[in-house]
């Protein structure tokens, strides 16, 4: 049986299939890598709408045959460089419940202790684009760790494919368990205060950003970017005390469409919480290595992201 943050993969590899954004045979390897067999991926891709041919069987995992994102950021996209005078950053291990883990963390070369937030990724792994998003946490203030989701795995590599075997090999209730891991890291450090600790994910890692936020009374503000709260809406959203900021793409329907749900959890929790759609921004806007960056949505969200971090966390 698929897991909520499975379900939402297929359905962003559908979509994007669908939007000829992707081949079917990349379609095939990915839904094979999420779901770990080729009779599961194909009865899932035919529940989609995307089955195909009967003479068309799936092929095993392999190299990626779509071109992988970009490697800067897009032209006019915010950026902060790995020796920005301002800016302390590392690559960091710390204890996790079943071993070691891994991150990235940036913080103020100056100052301090400030408010901490958790940074969570995308299905392709912790990559630069990350890094940068957590450097410019960093360079506005803030210690930022961006956690590792693949680190029971062995971390993230170069090769996206395998970072998103490596991602679904742990489930969901492991991966939350490993971004407390991140709570307790950062609450023990003397460079963070303990009790303004916030987090903030993209498409896969803002699923998580719900399922943290849910889970853990450490969360005093949240900043989910377009992901699933399915899970969430089941194991605790509504009891929330953390101020939280759903941002969504206007074109994002598949995930848009949770709003209803989500503000009917968090009006329950009595929680703060404001939803913000973007108008003519779709799925993964955010990302200016991808082919979804809209600048001005990601430029606004940005800014939109920092006044609730500050108004929550340092206020």
């Amino acid at each position: 049986m698929l897991d909520e943050h499975q379900r939402y993969l297929l359905e962003e590899f559908a979509e994007e299939y669908a939007g000829r954004r992707m081949s079917r045979r990349e379609l095939l390897k990915k839904a094979i890598l999420v779901t770990g067999s080729i009779p599961l991926a194909a009865s899932a891709l035919v529940a989609l709408g995307c089955g195909g041919s009967q003479d068309e069987a799936p092929a095993s995992p392999g190299p990626a045959e779509t071109p992988p994102p970009s490697p800067t950021p897009a032209s006019g996209a915010i950026h902060v460089a790995e020796d920005d005078p301002a800016v302390l950053a590392q690559a960091i291990a710390y204890p996790g419940p079943a071993g070691g883990l891994k991150g990235y963390l940036a913080r103020p070369r100056a100052g301090g202790p400030g408010a901490a937030v958790v940074v969570i990724h995308e299905n392709r792994g912790l990559v630069e684009h990350i890094r940068d998003v957590a450097r410019r946490y960093a360079k506005e203030g803030f210690v930022a760790l961006a956690v590792d989701m693949a680190s029971r795995g062995g971390g993230s590599t170069e090769d996206l494919q395998r970072n998103l075997q490596l991602l679904n090999q742990v489930r969901p209730e492991e991966h939350v368990r490993d971004l407390q891991a991140a709570l307790d890291y950062l609450k023990a450090q003397p460079f963070a205060r303990a009790g303004a600790l916030g987090v903030t994910g993209f498409c896969y890692g803002g699923g998580f950003t719900f399922d943290l936020t849910a889970a853990s009374a450490d969360v005093k503000a949240a900043v989910p970017y377009y992901g699933t709260a399915a899970r969430a809406l089941n194991t605790g959203l509504d009891r929330t005390k953390a101020a939280v900021l759903v941002v969504y793409g206007g074109n994002d329907a598949r995930i848009t469409g949770e709003r209803p749900q989500v503000e009917a959890a968090l009006t329950a929790a009595g929680a703060t919480f404001q939803v913000q759609v973007f108008e003519g921004a779709g799925h993964a806007f955010f990302n200016d290595t991808g082919g979804s960056y809209n600048e001005a949505a990601a430029r606004d969200a940005w800014q939109k992201t920092l006044a609730w971090f500050r108004r929550h966390l340092t206020a």
